[in-house]
């Protein structure tokens, strides 16, 4: 009888470890399983930071495509021989042409005789062509501040924005306004106040 109370406690014991051991290993999964999800969760949520901002960048960089060009013709005047030259210059492709072409000789630089006949700060306020072929451009006050109270100087400038213009096939004749007015003379001497018509008699032969 004493044996089998011994085996009995014996037995006892055995259970009692073994319901340790599970109740012990089933903790340190619990702990474990917490930790991780805790982790996990810390790097799902945790603030990026500026390497991290830069890696992306860097993925995200896509190679701009290049610009289309296209050739055109504006009117410089030649300093020495005070005559127009018809040169031909490559700008972008855009929407407007016209208009980034008549820019394109207001800032062309100078090069040996020839340059823009307009002075610094020369602007295009407004461009727009008509159905009829009429092309109104509304040039700054500065456009008509040329250096030399000149009419020849003053002839120069109108007719190398009417012929650079009129090298579309879209405009026949052109309207200069200044300041969104019509004026009766450029700057004092070459008439303004109607539609000019190409005229390549300023123009080197």
């Amino acid at each position: 009888m004493s044996w089998n109370f011994r085996q009995l406690q014996q037995k006892n014991r055995n259970h009692l470890y073994v319901l340790v051991l599970v109740v012990l290993v089933s903790a340190f999964l619990l702990m474990g399983g917490c930790s991780l999800a805790e982790k996990l969760g810390s790097e799902e949520s945790r603030t990026p930071t500026i390497e991290d901002e830069l890696n992306f960048q860097e993925d995200e960089v896509v190679a701009p495509e290049e610009q289309e060009m296209t050739k055109v013709t504006i009117y410089l005047k030649d300093e020495e021989k005070k005559c127009l030259v018809p040169v031909t210059r490559e700008i972008p492709k855009v929407t407007g042409i016209a208009r980034a072409t008549l820019e394109a000789m207001f800032e062309s630089k100078e090069e040996g005789n020839l340059k823009s006949p307009f002075p610094a700060g020369a602007k295009v306020k407004d461009l727009n062509i008509k159905p009829d072929g009429t092309c109104v451009v509304d040039l700054n006050l500065d456009a008509t501040k040329l250096p030399e109270d000149d009419p020849k100087e003053e002839a120069l400038a109108v007719y190398a924005i009417v012929n650079t213009l009129t090298e579309f096939s879209t405009v026949q004749k052109v309207q200069i306004i200044v300041e969104g007015q019509v004026n009766k003379t450029f700057a004092g001497h070459i008439p303004v106040d109607l539609p000019l018509m190409r005229n390549l008699s300023y123009v080197a032969s």
